[in-house]
């Protein structure tokens, strides 16, 4: 069973991003790039415990998003989208935890 309440960045769930809403579009890509790079700016004020905690958080929503890689039914080029953001952002704090 799929935690659907998955959250992934700060606006999204697992939901928003097997539903239809929102569209993969060059808004959702334009809002994500912005959204992803504002939460790589704020991880500087988090400590190693925090970005442990965000890490763990997004690593499992990731593995929940690539279960529904190659579903017919799904929209994957959403899938895609928020799958490219959440491994720039994973690797990010990975990066953080590595040098501190």
């Amino acid at each position: 069973m799929v935690n659907l309440s998955i959250r992934v960045f700060d606006s999204y769930t697992l939901q928003d991003i097997l539903g239809e809403s929102p569209e993969a579009d060059e808004k959702l890509r334009a809002k994500l790039e912005n959204e992803t790079t504002s939460l790589i700016h704020n991880l500087q004020s988090k400590s190693n415990s925090e970005l442990q905690d965000i890490l763990s958080q997004h690593i499992l929503a990731k593995q929940e998003i690539t279960k529904f890689s190659g579903a017919q039914a799904l929209d994957q080029s959403k899938i895609e989208m928020f799958h490219e953001f959440l491994s720039k952002y994973i690797a990010e704090i990975e990066k953080r935890i590595n040098h501190s």
